[in-house]
């Protein structure tokens, strides 16, 4: 392991950021109303508590006020004259620090040019990665979620949200387990601090909503709201035990104090019913080392309410014999969040053109200031020790993906091998980002900003290049307030192909976001083409429910909105009315139709392998 380096101490502070995340009212990923109210409280914290010490990259920053010859070519080429920028202006801009030599160190940047095309692909519907549109009235709860609570161990209908199949470490394929698919989730009553993790199952290649059943919590009954789990994934031993990975969370302090974990399963089958018979070698994995990866006292030290920590989503995949962990995280000081991130210029990406504007932008905005000295997501990676079942950490690598100045959360990170080469996907919000202008104007044109980013490698643990040029997947198409809201996008493979993977999700944003009776339930599945040039496109072939496994019977088209108003139920807040999502639903309708018509032909065919590929997606 490499050896630690000394934090340098940050202050980081947001005005907004609570607020605005509360106005917004995003799907908040896991979190307990404790900290959501303690975040609220803070809204009146000043940037001018802002990393007052920060001095990691100050080495290269030029301390006078003349210009650097490219800081100057950048000002000509986006035409702004240097006689127009106050004295300020011109200081932040002398500050600016070109080098570069850091980048090979801190993997793959996530920059602002490409969140700014993911947020400008969201507002303009952009049909290549645009979240289908949903039927409303057939979106049904889960029946399996109507369940004994882990909690108060008495029957209840709960919200269903983050999902995870067990998985084939090395291919990601839905295990079959003796004849069965076995998913894990997170459940909890609506509107309470309940958020503990279920063994769900069903028959392998069942893809009815309706047959799914719940095994009962992970950790059985009598649970407790200060000690909840999280997102994870799961695989089989050689011994034919699961072995889970999950988020322990620790929520006494008011905040989440998340902790990768892992435990060893012993399930028995008897009757058609799938209980677990035993659990053995619970106990937390990792939880940052200070360098690469934040810790959560480092976190602790300096949060004023705003800062968001994360340290969870473990993805297990299995390399040439040796068992990895791909996780959710923040960046540690190696290149850790603060102040003068936002004169880093590798951090901006694109033209030098539209980086100085977006500098310009950043800098006098107050809370985009703030914004971008805390932002510091990452996806991780460690490796695990040879003991299957008893798996302990073996080494921690440098994050294969990071986003300073830009976003403060990437997460449910999951990596797909397809033709020899590594997709890493993982969800985001971009009202977790710097931004303030572009995920208000896709909550102004959407009413939601949320998505899938993706990249693609040749080696699991460096290299990733984004996927489309700029990471973008999948966008956000409804208002989170809708019934057909969905988000904690998670593809699988499919069976017998290498261009394709079906998207996972749950539907519906928890605590009645929707509505009375509108519990959160796994959504319909999708397809997403993935091409040979690293492009994507969603199909508008979608599934029944919580479907898993993509074979010839899957395709439910009936499931498909045809107009705005089947999109959304009697009683939700109204659609943005603007052309482009007219001209959309048009061509959506003529593409369902194509679809109907191909699915039909799938039918007569005995293998996903000899179905042809489906119906390209019009936009």
């Amino acid at each position: 392991m490499n050896k630690k380096k000394t934090l340098v101490t940050l202050l980081s502070a947001s005005t907004l950021l609570a607020l605005s995340l509360t106005l917004t009212n995003s799907t908040v990923h896991a979190a307990d109303t404790t900290e959501q109210n303690s975040q609220v409280n803070n809204v009146n914290q000043t940037t001018s508590n802002i990393d007052s010490n920060s001095t990691n990259s100050s080495n290269n920053i030029n301390q006078n006020n003349d210009l650097e010859l490219r800081t100057e070519n950048a000002l000509r080429a986006a035409n702004i004259a240097r006689s127009s920028l106050t004295q300020e202006q011109i200081s932040n801009l002398s500050k600016i620090n070109y080098d570069t030599n850091s980048k090979s160190k801190t993997g793959t940047i996530f920059t602002y040019d490409q969140y700014r095309q993911v947020a400008q692909n969201t507002i303009n519907r952009d049909s290549r990665y645009s979240v289908p549109f949903f039927n409303a009235k057939k979106m049904k709860n889960m029946p399996a979620t109507y369940t004994r609570d882990a909690q108060t161990g008495k029957k209840a209908k709960l919200d269903i949200w983050d999902t995870w199949v067990v998985q084939d470490e090395k291919t990601g394929q839905v295990v079959n387990y003796n004849g069965y698919q076995l998913a894990i989730a997170m459940m909890g009553i609506p509107r309470k601090n309940d958020s503990h993790i279920y063994l769900l199952y069903n028959k392998y290649g069942d893809n009815e909503l309706k047959n799914w059943k719940t095994a009962g919590p992970i950790f059985g009954f009598g649970a407790s709201p200060l000690d909840q789990e999280w997102s994870g994934s799961a695989t089989v031993n050689k011994d034919g035990s699961i072995q889970l990975f999950y988020t322990d969370v620790d929520t006494r302090e008011g905040t989440n104090h998340q902790k990768i974990s892992t435990v060893n399963l012993g399930l028995e089958i008897k009757d058609g019913k799938v209980r677990i018979a035993r659990r053995s070698n619970r106990h937390v994995i990792f939880e940052g080392d200070g360098y690469y990866y934040q810790t959560y006292s480092q976190w602790k030290s300096t949060n004023k309410g705003a800062d968001n920590i994360a340290m969870r989503d473990a993805h297990v995949i299995q390399v040439d014999g040796k068992r990895y962990l791909v996780f959710e995280a923040s960046t540690g000081t190696q290149n850790y969040q603060g102040k003068d991130q936002i004169y880093n210029w590798q951090n901006y990406g694109g033209t030098d053109a539209q980086a100085i504007k977006d500098f310009l932008d950043i800098t006098g905005d107050e809370d985009m200031t703030s914004r971008a000295s805390w932002g510091n997501a990452a996806i991780g990676v460690i490796s695990l020790t040879d003991d299957e079942n008893n798996p302990q950490l073996d080494d921690v690598y440098t994050p294969l993906v990071t986003s300073p100045m830009v976003s403060d959360e990437i997460e449910r990170p999951n990596v797909i091998k397809l033709n020899g080469k590594y997709y890493l996907f993982a969800t985001t919000r971009l009202n977790r980002g710097t931004g303030n202008d572009l995920w208000l104007e896709a909550n102004k044109k959407i009413g939601d900003n949320v998505g899938l980013l993706g990249w693609v490698s040749d080696d699991l643990l460096s290299g990733y290049k984004p996927l489309n040029g700029n990471a973008d997947v999948l966008n956000c198409s409804v208002p989170f307030n809708w019934r057909t809201a969905t988000y904690s996008y998670y593809p699988v493979p499919v069976p017998g192909r290498d261009d394709l993977v079906l998207v996972t999700s749950y539907m519906t944003n928890r605590g009645y976001a929707a509505g009375s009776g509108k519990r959160s339930t796994l959504a319909p599945s999708f397809l997403v083409r993935i091409n040979s040039d690293d492009t994507t496109e969603v199909l508008d072939v979608v599934t029944n429910q919580g479907d898993w496994i993509y074979d010839e019977t899957s395709s439910n088209q009936d499931l498909l909105a045809s107009n705005i108003n089947e999109a959304r139920l009697k009683g939700e807040p109204d659609a943005p009315k603007d052309g482009v999502l007219r001209k959309l639903f048009k061509k959506q309708n003529k593409a369902k139709k194509n679809v109907k018509k191909l699915t039909k032909k799938q039918k007569n065919k005995k293998s996903v392998n000899k179905v042809k590929k489906p119906a390209k997606r019009h936009h």
